[in-house]
Order: C-alpha cells, then structure tokens, then sequence
C-alpha cells in the first residue's frame, strides 16, 4: 500500500473517530437533559408534596434534597410588562386621588366658608359680631331666593354678592339652610307667600316660630338717590325724573350693599319670641323720610310699621314705640291727646315716644307746648359753633358732645366723631320734677351760639345774645313703682332730623348710629342685643376677577392639569417599556 493510500485511510479513520465522538457526546447530552428533566420533576413533585404538608421549603434532612428551589430570573418581556403594569397603576392611582381631592375641595368650598375677601371694604365678608350671632343660633332658618342661582348670580356683581353672602351665612351654621327656586315654575310652592313675591325676592323664614320676612331687591342692594347732591327719597327722585330731571345730571343713584343687615335683621324677626313693634306716626308731608333710622331698626329686629295718626281713633297699645318724624306741619291737639293717652298706658306707662324735629322748619307751636309738660323746650334759631369743633371755621355743622349715661353702652367715643348739621337748642326746663326727670344725650361743645333760623348767611356769631354748651338730643322720662318694681313712659326729643341722614348714621368713622340704637335698646329694654351693621358702597375699589379670566382660570385647573398629569403618565410608561 502506497503512502498516499495509507494517509487517506488515516484521514478517514479520524473522521470517524470524531463522528463517533460526537454521537456519543449527543447522546450522553440527551441523557443529561433526560435526567435533568426527570430531577425537576421530581423536585416538582417534591414541592407540590411539601406544599401540601404545609412544608416551608427547608432542609430537614441536611443533604440537601429538599432545599427551595430558586426562581429563574424574568424574560425580558415579562420584566417588561410586569413594570408597565405597575407604573399604569401608579399612574391611575394618582390621576384618581387628584381627582378626589378636586371633589373633597369642592365640597369643602360648598360647606365651609374658606374664601378670601379681597375688596377694600370687605363687600363679601360679614362682621365678627354677626358671626357669633349666627353661630350661637338653634332655631333651623331657611333663606330662599326666588331665582335660579346660575340666573341670580349673572344678574350683575350686585346679586353676585348678595348670592356670596347667603353661601356665607349658611357655611357658619348648617341650621342654615339656603336654597335657590324660581318663581314662576313653582307657583304653588310660593302661593303661601302671597302675592308680594317678585323675582329676586328673598324669604328668611323660621321653622319654630312659623313667622317669615320678605326682602326686596330695594332693601338688600339699598339705593341712595340723591338730587342736586342732597338726599331725597325714591318718590321724590321719581318726581323729578318724570319733571324731565333724568338727563340733567342732577340726579344719581348710588347702591350700597345691605345683604348681612337685611339677612341678620330678618333671622333676628323671625326667631324673636316678642319683637319690640316701633310705629312712624305719618301725616301728608314730611321734610324728609325716616330711612336710614327705620333701616338700622330693622336691621336689629324691631318690627317697624306705619300709621297715619290723623286717620286712627287710638294708637294700639300693643305698640312699644312711637316716632314722630321731621313734620313740617303742627299736630293737632287731637292727636297731641293720642300720644299722651298712648304715654299713659292706662298708668301702666312702659311706653316711649321720640320727636325730630325737621332741620328746615321752625319751632312748631302745638308740639312744642307738648314737650314742656315733659321739661323740654326747642327753641327758635340754629346752634352755631364757634370753635375747632366747627367745620369751615364757624358753622351749623359741627362736632359735638356725646354724654353717654344710660346710653353709652357700646359706642366708641374714642376714635369715632358724632356729628350733624342745623340743629335748634333744646331747653331742660328742671332736672327733676315730681314723677319727672329729664337729661341731655347730645350737646354741642361749649363755645357755641345761637344763629337766627331767618338769615343766617349774614349772621354775626360775635354779635349773639347766647354763648355756651347747648342740648340737639334730650329725654325726659315719668316713673310709677308697682312695689320695687319702676314703669317709665319716655319722650325723646331729637332738634334736628339731619343727624340721622343716611350720611351720617352709615358713616363708619361716626358714632350716631350706635347712639340712637342704644336710646332705642335702652328704652325697649333690649340692652342685650343690639348688633349695628351698615351697608357698604359699591363704588369702591374692588380687586375682582373678569369672566374671561374666571374661564381661562377653570380651564386650567379643570383641564390643563390633569391633561397634563396624564400625559406625564404615558410618558413614563413608553419609556419603560422601550428600556
């Protein structure tokens, strides 16, 4: 055999030789993976057994047979999906708790009172003391407005912030409970009302006591009219208007924002056992409207009503209080005698009347001669101030002197001015007088005179008779003892009905509001309640939000936001699922 023959048989040989390697390294493998299979399915066996037997997966036996069998590590894709999975509920989670908070928020917001009043006057807020009443309140009151809320609220930023006013008294007491009907689609739910409803009414009703008040859109938005700048009232505003007035710019209107007063004085009315009646004696001419006093009455539960003295036989001896206000025409002894008969009560006295005198009128003779069997006299002229408590130097308007006594309860002399304008001097006729007292409530500062009520532009105040301190505010009482017991009958004389204009009384620096509301507490025996709150003007500056920035604001908060939170999510979750 040749050696290339001998080398290919070599070659061949080896071939084989490999071959049969590789057979036999396959089936040695198979038999491996065979065995290997057969392990983990008797491990499997194993587990499931040891499970059974509530077996822990320890190795009791310390050949390690029954140690745990390790988990083999996730696939990619399992890996994965399984934090896809949990990023997408994270995200869900978070998406649902914003979610919920923005609802808790709002329910929040619809039940509690957490705003913030950022105007100059505080136009949405309501006083501390009202506050506290409100608070201390057990009777359930219901205030319904007589039109749908969206339509209330969009009437103007007047009824928005009457509306404001209502959510605030509600969120201070859930015996409050406020409720907005139409009332044309609910006729028979407002036909016990009667017939006084008009859209924009409001009702402020009691559940114990049955008794309602009706609040017009004329008591709670409050208007000012005003001619030539003096303050007239509606009908006279009105009079002129039709004269052709109108266009003149002689006439204004200006609103002052008296929700809290009328809320407060309506729940007062209604939830008060036994209100103190108050009746204005009315004749055919006045030199004003009483206004401003029967608005600060009403705001403190006083139940105030109108008689036309000349046209009533008696004046009903159900009624507390009586008030004669600025009449430019003399009563008749007549009605004269109808007072006094009232006074006396059948000598049970508790009654009180007050006089104010107009501020354009001269001394009434038949009224006057009234007063002095009480131990008041008015005198003829105007009380002219000499000195700093003047304005201008010298005038009828002036500064004066509060006394306090019986009435000084509550008011603020200390940073707070009475003031007011053409007041005639008062006389006290005695001190004291058998079963009658009198004292002065108001004077003027010493240093004044008395000016001439005819020509006073050319009056000479070096050249006056009288110099001094001088009563503008008196009461005179008469007392009768059952036992220990005192029962006084008042009259109050007041000279001038120009300090208790609506300027004066609703002043916030001024105290001649608190002054005849402590008179009227006083005399009526109500000492214990009494809670002053004036309108506010709505032509301050306010810091207010325009309806386009109330959109853009809800968009963003309501959409923007949370579109972005999602966006946010699904961002995360691509890019996890990319790694």
């Amino acid at each position: 055999m040749s050696k290339k023959d001998m080398d290919l048989n070599k070659a061949d040989g080896e071939s084989l030789e490999t071959s049969s390697n590789a057979e036999e390294a396959a089936e040695i493998g198979a038999s491996e993976e065979i065995k290997e299979g057969a392990d983990i399915g008797e491990s499997s066996e194993k587990a499931a057994l040891a499970e059974e037997n509530g077996d822990k997966g320890e190795d009791k036996s310390g050949d390690g047979k029954n140690a745990p069998v390790k988990e083999k590590p996730l696939s990619g894709r399992k890996k994965r999906f399984k934090y896809g999975a949990l990023s997408v509920a994270v995200t869900v989670i978070f998406v649902a708790a914003i979610v919920l908070i923005n609802i808790i928020f709002n329910m929040v917001l619809g039940r509690f009172d957490i705003s913030a009043d950022l105007t100059d006057n505080s136009m949405y807020s309501i006083d501390a003391a009202t506050v506290d009443y409100i608070k201390g309140l057990e009777d359930n009151i219901r205030i319904i407005v007589t039109v749908e809320e969206a339509d209330f609220e969009n009437a103007g930023a007047y009824y928005k912030q009457v509306s404001e006013i209502v959510k605030t008294f509600a969120a201070n007491n859930p015996k409050i409970n406020a409720r907005y009907l139409d009332l044309d689609a609910n006729p028979a739910f407002f036909s016990s009302y009667g017939a006084t409803l008009t859209a924009g009414s409001i009702i402020v009703e009691s559940e114990k006591t049955g008794r309602n008040v009706i609040i017009t859109p004329n008591d709670y938005l409050s208007p000012k009219y005003s001619f030539n700048g003096n303050e007239v009232t509606a009908e006279t505003y009105s009079m002129y208007y039709q004269l052709g007035y109108g266009s003149s710019g002689l006439l204004s209107v200006e609103y002052y924002a008296a929700a809290e007063r009328c809320f407060l004085s309506g729940i007062m009315n209604v939830t008060n056992d036994d209100p103190v009646r108050v009746a204005v004696l009315t004749e055919d001419y006045g030199a004003s409207s009483p206004s401003a006093l029967v608005s600060m009455l009403e705001a403190n539960a006083y139940i105030v009503e109108e008689i036309k003295l000349s046209s009533v036989e008696k004046i009903d001896s159900d009624i507390d209080f009586t008030i004669l206000f600025a009449p430019i025409y003399d009563l008749s002894n007549d009605d004269l005698n109808k007072i006094d008969i009232w006074l006396d009560n059948g000598g049970k006295y508790d009654k009180n009347f007050m006089y104010i005198a107009a501020s354009t009128v001269d001394v009434l003779p038949n009224i006057n001669s009234y007063l002095k069997d009480w131990g008041l006299s008015m005198d003829s002229g105007y009380v002219y101030q000499t000195n700093d408590y003047a304005f201008n130097g010298g005038s009828t308007y002036q500064i004066l002197e509060f006394k306090g006594g019986d009435y000084a309860s509550g008011v603020d002399t200390q940073t707070k001015q009475t003031q007011a304008d053409r007041l005639k001097p008062i006389e006290l006729l005695f001190d004291e007088y058998s079963i009658y007292k009198t004292e002065a409530i108001v004077s003027s500062f010493d240093g004044a005179v008395i000016a001439p009520f005819e020509g006073l532009d050319d009056f000479d105040p070096s050249k006056a008779e009288r110099t001094g301190a001088f009563p503008v505010v008196a009461g005179s009482s008469k007392t009768f003892y059952e036992g220990v017991e005192p029962h006084q009958s008042r009259v109050y004389t007041v000279s001038g009905h120009y300090i208790l204009d609506r300027n004066f009384m609703e002043a916030t620096y001024l105290n001649n509001s608190d002054i005849f509301l402590n008179i009227f507490n006083f005399a009526s025996g109500k000492d214990n309640v009494e809670i002053s709150v004036s309108p506010k003007s709505f032509s301050v500056q306010t810091f207010e939000i325009t309806a386009s920035q109330v959109r853009a604001i809800t968009i963003v908060f309501a959409a923007v936001v949370p579109l972005l939170v999602v966006a946010a999510g699904v961002v995360v979750i691509v890019r996890r699922k990319r790694r």
